[in-house]
């Protein structure tokens, strides 16, 4: 009898436990910042590459920044595992768990987690996009030059005086344009999905926006945040 109050405790007890951590990850929200230094990084990096690719007249191998690990190296000693001990678990009680799920998790909720340090941009779905906008590039820099397009404050490309190039050129001008910018979104998207956060298309956007033009050579055209056309 005694033996089955006692796992009848031990189950109550583990029930409760249960119910408290599903009822403590329902409520808390772990909220992820925006790596604003490391898209940075990263848009210095892939812009480089891109203008790069435009002035060899070839597109580059993109170079996408990694980790490298030592051939030789070996891995690092896993700590052993440390049980329990029985007494302690013996000594258990709802109310010693409520307690620590509501200091852990008011801990959670306050804390917002570090987003990593650098973005990943080895991904094939990358790689693809990178090496598309470089080959793009090569064609475009002629109508950068010329003056016949240049750079939107969202990261785009715009037509801003066609007649600065032949009828000839204007003819598929516009064509060009809207494939550049469907491969600049598709690398933004890209970068995003590669990092496993969607939703930070729009700020990776803003990010490469800014560096689009702040690395432009020379003579290039772009507008402003009011939508003004300046020349660099």
């Amino acid at each position: 009898m005694i033996k089955q109050n006692w796992l009848k405790t031990r189950s109550a007890q583990a029930l409760l436990l249960l119910g408290m951590l599903l009822g403590l990850s329902a409520c808390v929200t772990v909220n992820i910042y925006f790596p604003a230094a490391a898209a940075k990084r990263l848009a210095d990096q892939v812009v480089g590459e891109v203008y790069k690719a435009s002035a060899h007249g070839a597109a580059a191998t993109p170079t996408a920044p990694t980790h490298a690990v030592p051939e030789h190296a070996s891995p690092p000693p896993t700590a052993p595992a440390v049980s329990p001990a029985p007494s302690a678990f013996e000594r258990l009680t709802p109310a010693h768990v409520a307690g620590y799920l509501l200091a852990t998790g008011f801990s959670v909720v306050s804390t917002p987690a570090e987003a990593a340090a650098d973005l990943n941009a080895s991904s094939p779905g990358v790689q693809a996009a990178r090496a598309q906008l470089e080959a793009i590039a090569v064609k475009m820099r002629p109508y950068f030059e010329s003056g016949a397009v240049g750079w939107t404050a969202n990261g785009l490309v715009a037509i801003h005086d066609a007649s600065a190039v032949s009828l000839q050129a204007r003819a598929g001008l516009s064509g060009l344009v809207s494939s550049n910018n469907s491969a600049l979104q598709n690398l933004y998207q890209q970068i995003a999905n590669a990092n496993g956060h969607p939703d930070w298309e729009g700020q990776i956007q803003q990010t490469f926006a800014q560096t689009w033009i702040s690395k432009a050579p020379a003579g290039y055209w772009y507008q402003n945040a009011s939508g003004q056309w300046q020349k660099k």
